[in-house]
Parts: C-alpha cells; sequence; structure tokens
C-alpha cells in the first residue's frame, strides 16, 4: 500500500545520499514517483533534494514547478502535466546539468493511471545565475524532515537514479539531452521505473561500477525498504530512511505494463 502524506504540513520521508548529490555539475539523474494527490495547494513539495532543489505544486496547480539551487536560483515550470486530485499520476523528471556557462536541462513525462508516460513541455520561468550547488538530503512529500509544505494525498513507489560519476548517464558533461540522449533515457529508464522494475544503465558499467546509485522507496510495499544498484552490481539492504507523520494507505498506485505501443512521435528512433 502507499503512503498517506499530509494530514500535518509536516508529513515526510527523508534519506541522505552523500556520494549522489542531485544538481551537481556534470551530473544527471531521474527522479520518479507515483502521485494520488487529494489536494492541490501551490508550494506543497513532491520531492526536494536539498531543501531547494524540489519539484512543487506550481500556481497553475495542474503544474509543478522545478527549482535548482543556485546563487540566484533557477524556476523551471511544466505545461500540460494536467495534475488532478483522485487520480494516481506517475511523474519523472530527468535533469543534467553543467556549472559552466551554466547549462541545465530538464525532461519530464507523466502519466495518469496505466497510461504509457509521455513528455511534457518544461521551460524556465524564473532565470538564475551562478554555480549549481549538489544537494544530498533526499524528501519525499516535503521539503526536508523540517519543512512546512507536505504534499497531500497518497504517494507509492519513489525512484531517485542519479550518476555518481561524470557521463555515467546522460552520456555527456555539458548540460544538455539531445534527441537520441532523451529517447534512450526515456526507453532504458523511465519506462522500467515505470513498470515497477529496474532500468539498464546505459554507460555506467564503462565508467565505474560506481557509475549510477539508484534507490527504490517502495511505499507501495507497505515498508520502506531501499534497494541500491550501483553499476551493474546489485545490493539489496534494509537501510535507514525516516517516515515521519505519513501513514500507510489503503490506496496502491497502479501495475502498468507495457504491451505493443506507439512511441510518442518526438522518441521514435
Amino acid at each position: 500500500m502507499a503512503y498517506r502524506f499530509g494530514a500535518a504540513n509536516t508529513d515526510d520521508a527523508t534519506w541522505t545520499e552523500s556520494a549522489s548529490p542531485w544538481g551537481a555539475t556534470q551530473r544527471s539523474g531521474v527522479i520518479a514517483g507515483w502521485y494520488y494527490p487529494t489536494a492541490l495547494t501551490a508550494g506543497n513539495a513532491l520531492w526536494s533534494v536539498g531543501g531547494v532543489n524540489r519539484a512543487v505544486v506550481a500556481a497553475t496547480t495542474s503544474e509543478i514547478d522545478l527549482w535548482l539551487d543556485r546563487t540566484t536560483d533557477t524556476q523551471w515550470r511544466t505545461s500540460g502535466l494536467n495534475l488532478a486530485i483522485d487520480q494516481w499520476h506517475f511523474i519523472a523528471v530527468a535533469l543534467n546539468n553543467f556549472n559552466t556557462g551554466p547549462v541545465t536541462t530538464f525532461k519530464v513525462w507523466r502519466s495518469v493511471g496505466t497510461g504509457i508516460p509521455t513528455p511534457v513541455t518544461v521551460a524556465v520561468v524564473g532565470a538564475g545565475s551562478g554555480n549549481a550547488v549538489g544537494g544530498t538530503i533526499v524528501s519525499i512529500g516535503n521539503l526536508s524532515a523540517t519543512g512546512t509544505s507536505s504534499f497531500v494525498g497518497d504517494i507509492g513507489r519513489f525512484d531517485y537514479f542519479v550518476a555518481t560519476l561524470a557521463n555515467a548517464f546522460i552520456d555527456n558533461t555539458n548540460g544538455t539531452i539531445d534527441v537520441e540522449q532523451e529517447r534512450r533515457a526515456f526507453e532504458n529508464v523511465v519506462i522500467p521505473i515505470w513498470q515497477g522494475r529496474f532500468p539498464t544503465f546505459l554507460n555506467s558499467g564503462q565508467n565505474s561500477n560506481n557509475g549510477i546509485t539508484h534507490v527504490v522507496a517502495d511505499l507501495d510495499q507497505g515498508s520502506y525498504v531501499r534497494s541500491v544498484r550501483n553499476g551493474g552490481t546489485t545490493i539489496t539492504m534494509d537501510r535507514g530512511i525516516t517516515i515521519a507523520g505519513a501513514t500507510v494507505s489503503q490506496n496502491r498506485s497502479p501495475i502498468a505494463t507495457v504491451g505493443p505501443v506507439a512511441w510518442p512521435n518526438s522518441l521514435r528512433r
């Protein structure tokens, strides 16, 4: 079963990934989760890494804002996410960042129910400046362990997939994501996570056995076991994730499957 957040605005689930910062220069990754909102209020958090790096409900509550921690923080906003109450939404966010420039690219995919994820437009709505600061404290459903912006509703499986070495995921270190890199990220990482499986690790093996950290906080299992896979070696263990306030729900995210599908035109070979 999923976990229900939002009975108090301080509900959260938090752990530390000191070796796998989100948003660091020449690093890339994907954060994905299943969300069933029962209320939508601007500023409520889907997730955060370090407090400033975050995904939150936008002023137009059917969309989300993505923030990157910089000297002056940068804000992106989706268009066409269509977040709505009393529906299961799968939302995946890919990031590639390079501090020289700086150059940062976000890609977002979403689905409702068991529908296959499709790309969502995301654009800068608040320009920032300066180098990005990678976050290491991962919070599900809030901005931090002391945050007061809890998501309201249920959260199922949550995946944190981050390159620990440059070039290990997106296959460049310049902050961009081209069409082919987007297609590979979608087919090899986003779709397997959406299905509840583990993704293909792209180039992690050629860099290092520690090229990728993949953490699964599978709240649908009614527990919070975290699985960590580094480059092709699988390590599964119970590790410390602190759930505060959130409670087990009777709800559960859909079990997604892929039969014969027509891939989105933007991602076809």
